[in-house]
């Protein structure tokens, strides 16, 4: 039995019966102890009125009246009574079990009724004085209990019999419902599993199991982490795409500077395809090393040690830096910020992709402005704001700055020798920091990008 809707259903169903049938087995053993507590004062009654019945029978007639009235009491009633004198004697022509006489004897001394003790069942004995004053002891045998199998044959018949069956139909259907309910939920999880395993990443589950239980909690684990597998497969497709193209044009472009250094017979035009050849196998070195340092940063860093370092002498000589490269374009690279701010983290990789935001400025600012850099230390945080001034970005394609490959111009890009990889590893540097970097047009023109860092 594999199917879990079975095994539950079944374990609510056989939970039900076994209470129901203890509770019966509870009952019947319970009302074994002779006489119940509810039936003691009939039984008095009882032995009153039909020993005074059987004196009056044994004073007039004598002892052939009294087993006759026995007789006619054990047929019409289902009891037993045996009339002793009050010497303990029996008053009957039949056999009197000796256990009966001891009960005759301990009511005589008592003057009280007398209740059974253990192995003499359901016989009663109280002591009765007749109308002529003489003392008898009366004896009497109530109904013995029902047997177990007259019980279960009581349960399975008659009025009792159907409503019982109907019980256990409503018991039924409620062990369904609930066994459904537990499994529903598991077999909408497996059938989206099979569908995930089998390559549908789009599967979710969470619309099709509510609730604020375990099984819900479940779902919404399994959206989120189907979610991140797909957005990571497709990365990972889009990734793989994207280097192929970008890396086929720059092999198509030496492939033809190759062709004409071989057939090219003046020096100065070999050199300049060989000049050609050099520059493309730069930019594919570079591009090949951008790739790998994304992938160690999407992979982790926790091989590299962290260290103390301080922010504002890094962004100091980075800015230096690129202030004599962008002197090739008449342009000025300023840093504003306090004196020190200390912080933990990896150093290389925080300058690495500080340098590729800084330099993407450079890049595309105008000719003859300036690429401001401003470090504020706020409350728990650290903000560093670069700010160009070239012909910004649309606003629908702020969100992809950050992606691999990802180009507002293409031809822009590969003129200005741009791999589409820099901001990239520059976003995850910063995440790996616990920060977050976005990108935003300023309004007097120009690209403003925002590193917010823990401080």
């Amino acid at each position: 039995m594999r199917s879990l809707f079975v095994k539950i259903f079944l374990y609510f169903l056989l939970t039900i019966i076994l209470v129901t049938s203890a509770g019966i087995l509870l009952i019947y053993l319970r009302d074994q102890e002779f006489p119940p507590l509810a039936n003691q004062n009939f039984a008095k009654h009882a032995i009153a009125e039909y020993g005074r019945q059987a004196i009056d029978a044994f004073e007039i007639e004598g002892l052939d009246k009294v087993d006759a009235f026995a007789e006619k009491l054990l047929d019409d009633a289902g009891l037993r009574i045996i009339l002793f004198d009050d010497a303990g004697r029996p008053l009957t022509r039949k056999r009197v079990p000796r256990r009966m006489q001891h009960l005759s004897q301990r009511a005589l001394q008592s003057g009280e009724v007398i209740y059974p003790m253990m192995g003499e069942h359901n016989w009663l004995a109280s002591p009765i004085q007749s109308k002529t004053g003489a003392r008898y002891v009366v004896a009497l045998g109530l109904p013995d209990q029902p047997p177990m199998k007259h019980v279960f044959k009581g349960l399975t018949h008659g009025f009792l019999g159907w409503r019982l069956f109907i019980l256990l139909l409503v018991t039924a259907g409620v062990c369904y419902w609930l066994a459904r309910s537990l499994t529903s939920p598991i077999r909408r999880l497996r059938q989206a599993t099979q569908r995930f395993a089998a390559g549908d990443l789009s599967t979710r589950v969470g619309d099709q199991v509510r609730g604020k239980n375990e099984l819900a909690g479940l779902a919404v684990d399994f959206d989120d982490m189907a979610g991140k597998i797909e957005r990571l497969v497709d990365g990972q497709k889009r990734l793989l795409r994207d280097i192929s193209h970008e890396l086929r044009s720059p092999l198509a472009r030496l492939g033809v500077a190759l062709e004409l250094a071989r057939q090219e017979s003046n020096q100065e035009s070999r050199l300049k395809a060989l000049s050609r050849i050099e520059l493309e196998a730069g930019r594919m070195n570079e591009m090949i090393g951008q790739l790998l340092s994304l992938t160690r940063l999407e992979s982790g860093v926790n091989q590299l040690p962290r260290s103390e370092f301080d922010l504002c002498v890094l962004l100091d000589r980075l800015v230096r830096d690129a202030d004599f490269e962008a002197r090739n374009r008449n342009c000025q690279v300023l840093f504003n910020g306090p004196d020190s701010v200390v912080v933990s983290g990896f150093e290389e990789l925080l300058a690495r992709a500080l340098e590729n935001v800084i330099r993407n400025g450079i890049r595309y600012t105008d000719e003859g402005t300036q690429i401001k850099v401003e470090l504020r230390h706020e409350p728990g945080k650290i903000l560093i704001q670069i700010a160009d001034q070239g012909p910004g970005v649309p606003d629908s394609d702020l969100s992809k700055l950050f992606d691999p490959f990802y180009r507002v111009a293409d031809a822009r890009d590969r003129q200005s020798g741009g791999t589409g990889i820099g901001l990239a590893i520059a976003d995850q540097a910063v995440r790996l920091h616990g920060g977050i970097i976005k990108a935003s047009n300023r309004g007097e023109g120009g690209l403003l990008v925002e590193i917010t860092l823990p401080g």
